[in-house]
């Protein structure tokens, strides 16, 4: 065997392909489409879901008292809705009566992030022969195939002199989507703030801005949560979920839940543990040293890929616009990436 040492170029170019690769951004796809339950009597709308691998599917009571429950084949169990096979309710994919009985009613929440492709037949326990629906997953392709709505966070301002602090989000999905009932997260503690949001769908590329601090009247393009707060001028972190209202499901702990992260000041701000399970975040990373008044905007290399690096400080501020994206918020030293990563 032979033994020795790299040449000092070559060893370097090593350490410094581990350190990129340690920079790297997570990538994670989280699309989501929404299913009315109960909307027009017994009904799932639309009844057939279509999404990709890795997509949520989100369901939201609009009345009556429904469960979202998968079902299987089965030989000599009762008929399903069109009386053409058997089946027996399962529950093992997705149930919402987990929490039962019958836990959907007016204005419940219950998603699924898709871990297969193929159809997945679901029904209404209580109305089994009378209302049914389908998911559809097609496996994942970047870009996706089938077209999605896909809320993003994409702009915060958590530095204003005046305390209205703003969060912006924005639907970079291919397919228009409902933003009412997702939930903003700030603090690491409850289930997040829900956005009481449901005056019309968010069209593809159509960014919706989070008033904090400021009371207001909700329209089309803005949402006011006075209760949420100041963001956190030194530092701190805003995270968004998926709707959910099934305990213990709807912690924020649970990164099947999330659909995107950003910190800043500072590594291992609230709900940092779950963006690196949900790889939506590398963990000690943070966007610093932005100046009082200016924003940080999302300026994708590709709308898949989350990080720090995919972040940019933007003054003055563009709310509800595209944005600047030209300027880094922070160049990276070999000393600070030694600190950052302990190398």
């Amino acid at each position: 065997m032979v033994t020795g040492t790299l040449p000092c170029r070559v060893a370097s170019c090593l350490l410094w392909l581990l350190v990129a690769l340690a920079l790297s951004p997570p990538v994670a796809h989280a699309g989501q489409v929404r299913v009315n339950v109960g909307s027009g009597g017994n009904t799932f709308s639309p009844y057939a879901a279509n999404i990709n691998a890795g997509d949520h599917v989100v369901w939201v009571w609009i009345s009556g008292d429904h469960t979202v429950t998968n079902w299987t084949l089965d030989d000599g169990c009762v008929p399903c809705p069109d009386d053409s096979v058997n089946f027996e309710i399962d529950g093992t994919i997705f149930d919402s009566d987990a929490g039962g009985p019958h836990f959907g009613q007016n204005g419940a929440r219950f998603s699924w992030k898709s871990d297969r492709t193929g159809p997945i037949p679901y029904v209404c326990a209580p109305h089994i022969n009378l209302m049914s629906g389908r998911v559809i997953a097609a496996p994942l392709a970047l870009p996706p195939t089938v077209p999605v709505a896909d809320f993003r966070i994409t702009e915060v301002l958590f530095n204003d002199p005046l305390a209205k602090d703003l969060i912006e989000i924005a639907n970079l999905g291919q397919a228009a989507g409902n933003l009412g009932r997702f939930r903003i997260a700030v603090l690491g503690t409850g289930t997040g703030v829900e956005l009481a949001f449901n005056n019309s769908p968010v069209a593809s590329q159509e960014r919706v801005t989070i008033h904090t601090n400021e009371s207001g009247t909700n329209d089309a393009t803005n949402i006011f949560l006075p209760g949420l707060g100041d963001l956190g001028d030194g530092a701190g972190s805003v995270a968004l979920y998926v709707p959910y209202s099934l305990t213990p499901g709807n912690a924020l702990t649970n990164a099947n839940m999330m659909i995107d992260f950003v910190q800043w000041g500072a590594g291992g701000q609230p709900n940092e543990g779950t963006a690196d399970l949900a790889g939506f975040w590398s963990p000690g990373t943070s966007i610093n040293d932005v100046a009082v008044g200016h924003s940080i905007e999302y300026c994708e290399d590709s709308p898949y890929i989350h990080g720090v690096n995919q972040w940019r400080e933007i003054a003055p501020p563009n709310f509800g616009t595209t944005g600047h994206c030209t300027t880094p918020t922070r160049s990276e030293s070999w000393g600070r990436l030694k600190i950052i990563y302990r190398q």
